[in-house]
């Protein structure tokens, strides 16, 4: 194929068929464009307007910057070798799990086998199983918002599929709560089991009374009083005996977040034999005023 330089406003630029690529904007693309040009050539498919197959990223830039004319090659295939094409090319820069999700959306919208899905499943990084086939299908139909979400926070697969459980306005409503928030995915899990424990039990994944958490955490706390009320009784109870116990820096008691281990753990912060004394002094005293003992009954109901 033989590189041209070709007019923008001879191309289609709103024909997305091919395009996977998620968000469009990328700001340091269009810095690299702005100093030294389009370095690769985008490919676009022979019809008239001309329909882009792979670049849609340096196009969008392309357009910012105000270019007249881009470096092309020309090609004839069939939709689904142009869509294949613009897969593959994309590769080699690591795919987002949005762009996997429109990859796999336009080839069951294209009609390829399932065989052939899952190759490129395989490709992707992906089980190539039925289910997850779904929830990639499922997020490729989903609004912005969730989408934008997923990016910005750099959601596991796990997240996602608790969020695809809420209906569109849980949804909206949850990530408008967290998009101030700093949190990690592993709380992101925690916060979005609890609203699907919410949800079983009620109905309705009920936002009300967490608006303003202050964190992750406190949204956590608060969440965790809404679907686990005997779980916050049980908490209150076992601050209130440690509380009591009047422990030193240098020694803890913690149970399991939910109560579910028969155990307690007891730690120490040791820094010579003086403080072991003291530590098995302290310890003594309390198993003597029996705060042991009902700290144990409570996590053993």
């Amino acid at each position: 194929m033989e590189m041209k330089t070709i007019p923008l406003n001879d191309i289609d630029l709103n024909d997305r068929r091919f395009c996977i690529s998620y968000p469009l904007e990328d700001e340091a693309l269009t810095e690299s464009i702005r100093e030294i040009g389009i370095v690769q050539p985008v490919l676009l498919g022979d019809a008239s307007p001309l329909i882009v197959i792979t670049g849609f990223r340096r196009l969008a830039s392309a357009k910012k910057l105000g270019l007249e004319n881009i470096p092309a090659m020309i090609r004839k295939v069939r939709a689904d070798e142009a869509l294949l094409l613009s897969i593959h090319d994309n590769l080699g820069r690591g795919l987002n799990t949005v762009e996997k999700a429109y990859a796999l959306e336009k080839m069951i919208g294209a009609g390829f086998s399932r065989q052939k899905i899952f190759g490129v499943m395989a490709l992707l990084s992906l089980k190539p199983h039925e289910k997850v086939l779904g929830s990639f299908v499922a997020i490729a139909n989903e609004g912005r918002p969730l989408k934008d979400f997923i990016i910005r926070r750099g959601a596991s697969m796990k997240s996602i599929e608790y969020l695809l459980k809420l209906d569109a306005k849980e949804r909206r409503g949850i990530i408008s709560l967290l998009s101030p928030l700093h949190i990690t995915d592993s709380l992101l899990r925690e916060i979005l089991e609890m609203l699907i424990l919410i949800k079983i039990r009620t109905g309705a994944a009920d936002l009300r009374g967490l608006r303003g958490a202050s964190d992750g955490r406190d949204l956590k706390a608060r969440l965790k009083k809404k679907s686990y009320p005997i779980l916050s009784s049980m908490e209150k109870k076992f601050l209130a005996m440690k509380q009591r116990c009047a422990l030193p820096p240098h020694i803890d008691i913690k149970v399991d977040p939910f109560f579910e281990k028969e155990y307690i753990d007891i730690l120490l912060k040791i820094k010579s034999e003086n403080d072991v004394r003291a530590a098995i002094e302290k310890l003594t005293a309390i198993l003597e005023d029996g705060y042991i003992r009902s700290i144990l009954e409570l996590t053993q109901g």
